[in-house]
């Protein structure tokens, strides 16, 4: 194989793998951002296969107003796989907060779980974890359903735990103006 085709492969093999890894990296980058998440958004509890949907159900036939909610779709992943079971309760619309995933209906009827990114006049901005860009439409005290409380999974991720630590092992931020 002659020198100018060995390197054309190379550069494409290079080509590929960062093209690859850029798109691994896709969804929300701010570590600010994710702290919040992580703090107000609850860590799915790991039970066994088909029983996620029915332990939440379980919970939320102990709270009163909460309902339990099947998960599917990848804007929530790594932190909330396709198939965990959310346990979801209103709390009051003045109450929520960045970083809180919430439960919201779609103009076309769909339900979506996508967390609390900011805030304007018309609502709260809502993204995906694992989506690029911000919801087009806000969530806003008409089509709020109500905030994650309680998951269920039947398998992990090491998403939370490595960017605990990861957030953890940084020097604190002694800004100001936090919110």
């Amino acid at each position: 194989m002659d020198l100018g085709l060995r390197r054309f492969r190379l550069s494409l093999a290079i080509l590929l793998i960062v093209g690859a890894a850029q798109v691994s990296e896709a969804g929300i980058k701010s570590e600010r951002l994710l702290a919040a998440i992580l703090r107000h958004t609850p860590s799915p509890r790991l039970v066994a296969e088909g029983e996620q949907l029915k332990q939440a159900e379980a919970v939320a036939a102990s709270v009163p107003g909460a309902q339990a909610l099947w998960g599917v779709g990848s804007s929530m992943e790594p932190l909330y796989a396709s198939n965990t079971a959310v346990v979801v309760t209103a709390i009051d619309f003045e109450a929520i907060r960045k970083g809180m995933t919430v439960v919201y209906l779609k103009r076309n009827g769909r339900r979506v779980a996508h967390s609390v990114v900011g805030e304007t006049r018309g609502g709260f901005i809502v993204q995906g974890i694992n989506n690029d860009q911000e919801d087009a439409e806000l969530v806003t005290s008409e089509n709020y359903i109500g905030v994650i409380t309680e998951a269920y999974a039947s398998a992990d991720s090491a998403f939370r735990s490595d960017l605990t630590r990861r957030l953890t092992s940084k020097p604190a931020d002694r800004g100001v103006g936090r919110g």
